[in-house]
């Protein structure tokens, strides 16, 4: 009886996947080289022909549209059974597909004419000149649209940004790193007028499909994605159109998706004019680009970031204290760096410390919610911790009387009171009591293999000089 309810199931399943491998799929892409692109009136291109590879394998006989990016990034979103690619997949789009993939990984770059004399190094340099050349939707004209930049020009078709480039009608294009030989030839314009002035950052591209796409075919779709990338197909495919990079180099099944936090925390983590910066989030994002994943990090709050890693699935929070009361609450990848906890007073004041339990007849002494070190704290017994949601408060606090002492590191003290305008040399160290490891922490649900990928690559940056070469630039070089 129990042979045949299993028989029952088997051929049930085999014939579901079947007709959700038959549903009829409106398959969606653009003018975008080298990715998907049209050349001699045929769709070519490495992500084209990676979903070509894939229906084949999957026997369907959908085809591929080539659409406007607006257009085609509007029917994902409204009309079902719709897949969009090669799609950027950003902790703003997150929630408005699903997703398969990696396809590909590129860089944003701002582009000049050569000789124009432009120089950026960020993006409020970027919003103080002339006009910025955009593709319409694109997710790099959302992403500057989100940072409050005016002086954008937006265009139906990439070819349009560098010729408006080339004849003096904007000042600056901003698009992928991974295209501009393919349009140039398009235009009809010599490529070497074109410079990259600042690159921004990396992002990895997906296959975008509408919300109420099956998930039995998205799943198909991963699936057969992940064997091509086993097979070597993949990386055949890729290698003709793309630069080593840019190409993910393993298996999307190994690198799940990751909701990833940090907080306001220099050198560590922080953001200048809307960037997102700092030492860590260097460090996190190399792993991100070595293992193919999206760069997905969110600036919160630190008592949010950890109420959501320590009760949600599939979070990541850095850079966060390892200590023993904390060692079951999460899982473990790092160190990321080593720091020294100290009581913090005005320079000259005189306090007399030489235990936490002289440091426990201060009136008050300013801590940072849900912090490491108030923690440590509260937990042998202190009872004059003054919390605040934003520690640079702790500085003003501390500066205007309002607070004896204030807990911090010698990692990061002289950077977060920078951000007030108060020297480093305005403070001094009154008492160190401990040093800690600081180290990426994962949500106890994240599977070990995560772990252990994760772990694979900070050893790899430490070990091949990437780790030490971003140190002295955002701690030493700060």
């Amino acid at each position: 009886m129990n042979l045949k309810i299993s028989s029952v199931i088997i051929i049930f399943l085999l014939v579901f996947s079947t007709l959700a491998t038959a549903q009829k799929l409106t398959i969606l892409t653009e003018d975008s080289p080298p990715l998907n692109f049209i050349r001699d009136g045929q769709l070519t291109g490495s992500s084209a022909e990676v979903v070509r590879e894939i229906l084949k394998r999957l026997n369907s006989t959908d085809t591929i549209q080539v659409v406007p990016w607006a257009r085609g990034y509007h029917q994902a979103q409204t009309q079902s059974d719709t897949v969009l690619f090669s799609t950027t997949r950003t902790a703003e789009r997150e929630n408005l597909f699903q997703w398969a993939g990696p396809l590909c990984i590129v860089k944003w770059v701002f582009y000049a004419r050569r000789g124009a004399g432009i120089n950026i190094n960020s993006l409020a340099d970027a919003k103080k000149v002339g006009s910025i050349g955009t593709y319409k939707n694109d997710v790099r004209e959302q992403f500057l649209k989100q940072h409050g930049f005016t002086n954008l020009d937006s265009s139906n078709t990439p070819i349009s940004n560098i010729k408006k480039l080339l004849s003096g009608r904007i000042d600056l294009w901003f698009d992928a790193n991974v295209g501009l030989l393919e349009l140039a030839r398009k235009a009809s314009v010599n490529p070497l007028d074109v410079e990259p002035i600042y690159t921004f950052r990396d992002a990895t591209l997906y296959i975008a499909f509408s919300k109420t796409t099956s998930s039995t075919i998205v799943k198909q779709w991963q699936a057969t994605l992940d064997e091509m990338y086993k097979d070597g197909t993949f990386a055949r495919i890729s290698q003709k159109w793309l630069p080593k990079n840019s190409i993910p180099t393993i298996a999307p099944e190994n690198s799940p998706r990751l909701t990833i936090y940090t907080e306001n925390h220099p050198p560590s983590s922080f953001t200048v004019n809307g960037e997102l910066k700092g030492f860590s989030v260097a460090v996190v994002r190399a792993i991100l680009k070595r293992i193919g994943h999206p760069d997905t990090i969110q600036l919160v709050p630190w008592a949010r970031g950890y109420n959501k890693v320590s009760t949600k699935p599939g979070v990541a929070l850095f850079a966060t204290t390892r200590l023993p009361q904390r060692e079951k609450l999460f899982k473990w990848v790092g160190p990321l760096y080593t720091q020294q906890w100290g009581f913090y007073g005005k320079q000259g004041a005189l306090f007399g410390i030489n235990s936490l339990e002289d440091a426990k007849t201060i009136a008050r002494i300013g801590t940072y919610r849900k912090d490491a070190k108030k923690q440590y704290l509260s937990a042998r017994g202190f009872t004059n911790l003054v919390s605040t949601n934003k520690n640079y408060a702790n500085v003003r606090h501390l500066m205007n009387s309002a607070i004896d002492l204030w807990v911090s590191s010698d990692f990061n003290m002289p950077h977060i009171v920078r951000q007030v305008d108060v020297k480093p040399d305005a403070l001094q160290l009154i008492y160190a009591f401990k040093k800690v490891n600081n180290y990426i922490a994962f949500s106890q649900g994240t599977q070990d293999k995560i772990i252990m990928q994760w772990q694979k690559e900070l050893d790899a940056i430490k070990q091949d000089g990437t780790y030490d070469t971003l140190y002295k630039q955002w701690v030493l070089g700060q």
